[in-house]
């Protein structure tokens, strides 16, 4: 399990309207909550290869109806340990909230190859399956 506040996409999950940063013990901890079904959001982060990354990205631009049915022949992009794509996810327990941001890694950083992708109710549910959370 990733923190939030680490990940590249932390600004647009703190400013998301849907989602509520708590703080405890005195500030040192932090926790997100899915407003809607106050199911706590936790971050993840997968890496691909080349190959798989491309697929992902496809699959993630398709539009959200079409994404279940596009799924099962494209199924399973297998994450690997190190990769040139990486993907940060947040995702709520329940699934109904998953924000995902696909980097790639040029001249030695991983860069945002796009904007941070926020799916809600039955799209983040059907995206969810494409990662081991």
């Amino acid at each position: 399990m990733t923190k939030i506040k680490k990940m590249e996409m932390a600004p647009a999950i703190a400013n998301n309207s849907h989602i509520t940063i708590r703080h405890h013990l005195f500030g040192l901890v932090e926790s997100a909550v899915y407003n809607p079904t106050e199911s706590p959001v936790k971050g993840a982060t997968f890496e691909y290869t080349v190959h798989n990354g491309e697929q992902l990205s496809k699959l993630l631009d398709s539009q959200p109806q079409e994404l279940d049915s596009r799924m099962q022949p494209a199924c399973p992009i297998r994450h690997i340990p190190v990769g040139n794509i990486r993907a940060e996810v947040c995702y709520s327990a329940d699934h109904q909230f998953l924000a995902i941001l696909l980097l790639q890694f040029i001249n030695f950083e991983y860069r945002p190859r796009g904007e941070v992708r926020i799916l809600t109710g039955t799209e983040a549910e059907a995206a969810s399956r494409l990662f081991p959370i």
